[in-house]
């Protein structure tokens, strides 16, 4: 990619009328470095596990609201309307009562929070208690997000989680006594000695908790986790069929409760709004922190992650800085799309874009997707846009995936 840095400036060119947006705020501090997760792993674990007292974390939180200070104005003069905030990682709540309350009271006094539809903070269990998730509830958060991952002890340990599965169900618990009615927890099925049977233990623990929202990755041996390493070197196979197996299994006792599948991976009622602004393109969004990504007026502005030092010396700079229409990102923001039982809408990609679905589609890797996604599934084309007919679409995009050799 060729990149060019931005200093205390987004790029936005004109007035816009009560635009929505995303408010996006990365907390790049975790109490483990988890086997599988694959955000971690250009991060130091020096720098992961930052303590309040470090100064390394003192200086990125200051970073961090000098960059909402930096770029607030922009955003106020162009005309959007904080609609949706999300604060993820990383894990949020491993920030002291005293470090969420001084950020969000950044973002409160530089953009209102008035009006905001969803307010999100993802935490897991081991980092929650009622009394913080109270205070958090009180501040204006209204959904919780914990990474819940398994109710397996085995698997906690193995995939290296710093909680246990009481602590999961407790914290699920205390979220719902702090009055929490919006709760999502993430699973992971598919691992490669994971067998039907724990699957299904898992999602029946799952849905005796006052949960309303799911959200159920398949596994991926992404390269230079400890997992994959581990796969490597035990000579594991991973099996895909295994893995859509277990998913399908996940996903219809899901529904069957009563909670349908609205996009892959994400189960429930209300559908996450912040997921949908991603997936679908409903919305601009701007990313504070290391690690966090803008789509703004057209553009695609990142700060990447494991460069924290860099992030601290330079806030109001972004390390990338593209047309939404870079071949790179249209190959992204489509397989996303198709994941949704919409699809994408043709006016709302090239508002995002700038760029027409038609041209997009004609560029060669994105095509060459699109034919492979004909293999394996029905694609309706037409004038409003483009979606999947099939009701299975993690399977139709877990095929295309691993044809075109998209699997890490």
């Amino acid at each position: 990619m060729t990149t060019e840095a931005i200093t205390n400036a987004l790029p936005l060119t004109g007035p816009k009328t009560d635009e929505p947006l995303l408010l996006y705020v990365n907390v790049p501090f975790c109490n483990s470095k988890c086997h599988f997760c694959d955000w971690v792993v250009d991060v130091p674990v020096s720098d992961l596990r930052l303590t309040p007292v470090s100064a390394g974390r003192i200086d990125y939180l200051e970073a961090l609201r000098t960059q909402i200070r930096i770029h607030a104005p922009a955003l106020r003069e162009a005309g959007y309307r904080s609609e949706v905030m999300y604060w993820g990682g990383g894990t949020a709540t491993v920030l002291t009562e005293r470090e969420i309350e001084q950020t969000y009271a950044c973002l409160a006094a530089e953009l209102d929070l008035s009006s905001l539809a969803e307010a999100t903070i993802e935490g897991s269990p081991e980092s929650v208690d009622l009394a913080k998730l109270t205070f958090m509830r009180d501040l204006g958060f209204d959904r919780v997000s914990l990474g819940v991952q398994s109710f397996d002890e085995t698997r906690l340990r193995r995939i290296g989680r710093a909680h246990s599965a009481g602590q999961a169900v407790q914290s699920v618990e205390a979220a719902h006594a702090a009055g929490f009615d919006n709760i999502n927890i993430d699973l992971i099925v598919g691992f490669p000695d994971q067998s039907l049977e724990e699957v299904e233990e898992m999602i029946r623990r799952a849905l005796d908790l006052p949960v309303n929202h799911f959200s159920v990755y398949s596994y991926r041996a992404t390269e230079g986790t400890v997992m994959r390493k581990q796969i490597e070197r035990s000579g594991t196979e991973i099996l895909l069929e295994h893995q859509l197996r277990s998913y399908r299994l996940a996903a219809d006792m899901l529904a069957a409760a009563g909670h349908p599948e609205y996009a892959v991976s994400y189960f429930g009622v209300p559908r996450c709004l912040a997921d949908e602004a991603y997936y679908r393109l409903s919305m601009d969004w701007i990313g504070f922190g290391t690690g966090a990504n803008s789509l703004i007026n057209q553009r695609y502005l990142l700060n990447g992650r494991g460069r924290m030092r860099d992030f601290t010396s330079k806030p109001g700079e972004f390390e990338v800085n593209l047309p939404a229409a870079t071949g790179s990102l249209t190959v992204q923001w489509l397989p996303r799309a198709l994941g949704t039982s919409e699809g994408i809408d043709a006016v709302t990609f090239q508002r995002r874009t700038g760029m027409s679905l038609r041209a997009a589609c004609e560029e060669p890797d994105l095509n060459a997707f699109l034919r492979q996604v004909n293999r394996f599934g029905d694609l309706v084309v037409d004038r409003t846009g483009i979606r999947l007919a099939d009701d299975d679409r993690s399977s139709v995009l877990s095929r295309t995936f691993a044809a075109m050799g998209w699997v890490s």
